[in-house]
């Protein structure tokens, strides 16, 4: 499929004939660079201005972190489903179904670009009032959130683009996307935002320079296409819709963009509950927002990379390399689990000083954030189950199940939200025992999708046993 030229960079990892533990570990590394590249544009964000306007702006920029999860995530999910149609035709070796499987994923993409702006431009206040972001913040959030929103089309689209080549087994070519896009946020978002250069646009800068990052990212991606990959050059007479190929996508795709969707829609309550303890609790949760994305990193790119393994090698009728890569996968996650209650538990009272200036950090501040922090980190291992689980179904075209288990995770996170504060103390429910029990939430959460997701895994497992002792190797 690819014109691979000598430098073997470019080349597509073979993830239906080699071995499964090398096809993981070497397919995983370039994504997890490009995923802490891709990470780092909210730190790097939040670092700039810590330093050229101050704290206040790093905490209006999180605080629409639950906004844009519930909003953009919905895009996210569905740009996975329509990715597995291309790791399926990829594994069945069917270059021109691989061809279609692009266009009407940059289609698909560019529609739920201009719905989901315009949804969000529609009902901002509304979010942003549903959240009870303090009233300190709200012109830069939504300063920040409106400049997100008009150039989501790049952030989309590069995700898009992202997810197909990791399908069809490249995962260098969105390294690089990222670690470029990644120079130009930091260059462009400190250009935008220090008082001793020209500009000084504030959380505005910061979003400017998300979206041109986004946008440098995409074009990355198109022109390797273009140039490495001739059979993906699109024509104009690509141009044509197939209304069977576009059901099959939503269907893959649709179910998953709800799924997360509705898990944030937990983390959209638990944020406004969190808001109503006060300004302190504000100022903490935009430090350990940011913070926790990076105790998902490491289970967040094994289940990418099983993803496109699951899907390309169910494609290719080769269930027993499934199973292998899927134990695999899940042994790496409860090494990285030890090792970051290793790390990560004895320094979690000093994660409010990376994203806030040291005057701004008090007990309260401290208390709220490591509180939190703590009791997620002991539970993380759930996070790790729920998303390998979660891509073994969506691999294998089982996406029902995940939104149940969606369904599931949201019910709890809500329940605990609302009712264990009281139980727990019911003469306060904004006292510190009070918060205590929110910071449950989450983990609750994630152990009921996981046993959800892990125990369907498990069922299909044994159903279709003699089934997979008879596929290919």
């Amino acid at each position: 499929m690819e014109n691979i030229k000598k430098t073997s960079i470019f080349k597509s990892i073979d993830l239906i004939s080699l071995k499964p533990i090398k096809a993981i570990l070497l397919f995983s590394i370039p994504i997890l660079l490009a995923t802490l590249f891709s990470s780092a544009f909210s730190l790097i964000n939040a670092i700039v201005l810590k330093y050229t306007v101050g704290g206040d702006s790093v905490t209006a920029v999180n605080a629409t972190s639950p906004i844009s999860s519930l909003i953009f995530q919905f895009a996210y999910g569905c740009s996975s489903g329509f990715a597995i149609v291309a790791s399926n035709k990829k594994g069945a070796n069917d270059e021109n179904g691989v061809k279609e499987a692009l266009v009407h994923s940059i289609f698909l993409g560019i529609c739920l670009a201009i719905l989901i702006t315009t949804i969000g431009l529609l009902f901002y206040q509304q979010l942003i009032d549903l959240l009870k972001i303090d009233i300190a913040y709200q012109e830069k959030a939504i300063s920040y959130y409106k400049i997100i929103l008009w150039g989501f089309i790049f952030t989309i689209l590069s995700n898009v683009l992202g997810n197909f080549l990791r399908a069809i087994g490249n995962a260098f070519i969105p390294l690089l996307a990222s670690i470029i896009s990644t120079i130009v946020n930091i260059l462009l978002a400190f250009a935008l935002t220090a008082n001793s250069l020209p500009f000084n646009l504030d959380t505005k800068g910061v979003a400017i320079a998300t979206i041109i990052a986004n946008l440098v990212s995409c074009l990355v991606m198109l022109i390797h296409i273009y140039k490495n990959i001739p059979s993906l050059r699109i024509t104009k007479s690509d141009l044509k819709i197939d209304k069977e190929l576009i059901k099959l996508m939503l269907k893959l795709g649709v179910p998953l963009g709800f799924q997360w969707s509705i898990l944030f829609i937990g983390s959209f309550v638990q944020s406004s509950k969190v808001n109503s303890f006060g300004y302190y609790a504000t100022k903490a949760a935009s430090c350990y927002s940011p913070f926790d994305g990076y105790l998902y990193i490491v289970f967040s790119v094994l289940a990418t990379t099983t993803l496109s393994f699951v899907g390309q090698n169910y494609g290719a009728n080769k269930l027993k390399r499934i199973v292998s890569g899927v134990k695999t996968v899940l042994l790496i996650d409860f090494i990285f689990y030890a090792l970051i209650l290793i790390v990560t538990l004895p320094l979690v009272d000093k994660i409010p000083y990376i994203f806030l200036p040291a005057n701004e950090v008090n007990d309260e501040v401290v208390f709220y954030c490591s509180s939190y922090l703590r009791i997620e980190i002991i539970f993380l291992i759930m996070q790790g189950i729920v998303t390998l689980s979660r891509v073994v179904l969506q691999g294998v075209g089982k996406t029902f199940v995940p939104f149940i288990s969606g369904v599931g995770e949201l019910l709890m996170r809500v329940l605990v939200c609302l009712l264990l504060p009281s139980i727990v103390d019911s003469s306060n429910i904004l006292s510190n025992k009070a918060y205590f029990a929110i910071c449950f939430s989450t983990p609750l959460a994630w152990s009921i999708s996981a046993l959800i997701m892990g125990g369907s895994v498990l069922y299909i497992y044994f159903k279709n046993k003699n089934k997979i002792s008879e596929s290919i190797e």
